[in-house]
């Protein structure tokens, strides 16, 4: 369960930011916002006031609610109840702060028209920046976390061979981090954006693209699910890239760690270096006060001087423009180490750095880490060792 106190810290933070924006409350409804200041995903729907106590309102179900949450609940009959239901707990809010980035159109206007008289307005950009200063107790699930995927990597090598499907590979990687508790899926807020555990990737099928906001993409199993591992079989002299999340209580860790059976030609030898250089750069850049523009700037420039900028973060129209991003309950949250972004760095953020190189006819390589923010430098939380493994 989510101690009491971590919640009441979440909750006061945000309504710090309620007061600041002049706004009555907040009426959330995404997943990982109602487990984050309810500690439960019964709730259909959690009511932060600017001033006053958390409220979370259940459908289904009520029974479960009570045995996991650390707020009042509140039982919701529906969209028309929900006006009478805040105004019974003493709450009659003027300005509503929704999360519009991922509330469906329908629902909004069918909340437009139970509030009616009250303004809407969209508070995506505060929930998603208060979530990205970690407690001690985020951190904690974090730390377990990197240590699911890294007991994952002390069994990878035994399972590679010529000949092995990805698929397969994959299979044995997943039941693993099942077994150590790993929930089994990983969450992404933006629209449209998914992913299974995370990419496990061979040779030439590894440097397919897709629809995915990231440097790999990897063929999958059908066109209906076009990332990650398929059936094409891992050959000698070809990167193995294993880029897996370690989940625990629902927090996770990115890393990626890079296999051959074999060794690498040149070209992938000296991209993989390339990578080291790259978080070096970054990893030093990791501190309070930093944008995440500046870093992905640094990050191009590392690539450059290796004469790789075109393969840095995926070729052609495929590259994305960004090194690294915020982790948590989601694996695309605030700051994004981005071109341009004007995020800035505080102490105690979390964020993956994963420079990667592609080559068309070759692969992929790259590092991937998860870092803890701090005064003098980072932290590292992953813990396995960055080596290229060769069997």
């Amino acid at each position: 369960m989510v101690p009491k106190e971590e919640l009441l810290r979440r909750k006061n933070v945000l309504q710090e930011r309620l007061r600041q924006q002049e706004l009555d409350g907040a009426l959330l409804a995404q997943s990982m916002s109602l487990y984050y200041y309810t500690g439960t995903l019964q709730c259909q729907y959690a009511y932060v006031p600017a001033e006053g106590e958390v409220y979370g309102l259940i459908r289904k179900n009520m029974e479960r609610g009570k045995q996991e949450a650390g707020v009042a609940l509140l039982a919701l009959s529906g969209f028309s109840g929900l006006p009478a239901l805040l105004a019974e707990a003493g709450y009659l809010p003027w300005r509503l702060g929704l999360e519009l980035d991922v509330l469906p159109a329908s629902i909004y206007f069918r909340l437009q028209e139970a509030f009616s008289g009250v303004e809407l307005t969209d508070l995506s950009k505060t929930v998603r920046e208060v979530r990205q200063v970690k407690s001690a107790y985020e951190l904690e699930q974090l730390f377990q976390a990197a240590k699911q995927v890294d007991l994952l990597h002390t069994q990878v090598p035994a399972m590679l061979y010529d000949g092995l499907e990805e698929l397969e590979l994959a299979a044995e990687c997943e039941a693993i981090l099942r077994k150590l508790g790993h929930q089994g899926f990983t969450r992404m807020r933006g629209f449209r954006q998914e992913m299974f555990y995370g990419h496990l990737l061979s040779g030439q099928a590894g440097a397919v693209a897709g629809f995915l906001d990231s440097p790999t993409g990897g063929m999958g199993v059908s066109v209906a699910a076009s990332q990650g591992a398929g059936h094409k079989l891992i050959r000698s002299g070809e990167p193995v890239t294993v880029d897996y999340c370690g989940v625990y209580h629902g927090y996770g860790v990115d890393q990626t760690r890079l296999y051959s059976i074999g060794s690498l030609d040149r070209q992938l030898s000296l991209a993989f270096e390339a990578a080291l250089a790259v978080q070096e750069a970054v990893s030093a850049l990791l501190k309070p006060g930093v944008t995440g523009g500046e870093i992905y700037l640094e990050a191009l420039r590392v690539a450059k001087n290796f004469a790789l900028a075109d393969n840095f973060m995926g070729v052609g129209d495929t590259q994305v423009k960004y090194v690294g991003h915020g982790l948590g309950l989601e694996f695309d949250e605030f700051p994004i180490l981005s071109k341009g972004s004007q995020h800035l760095l505080s102490e105690n953020m979390v964020v993956a750095v994963e420079p990667k190189f592609t080559f068309p006819d070759k692969g992929v390589v790259g590092i991937e880490n998860t870092w803890q923010v701090l005064k003098e430098a980072p932290r590292k939380i992953s813990i396995t060792a960055d080596t290229h493994v060769v069997l």
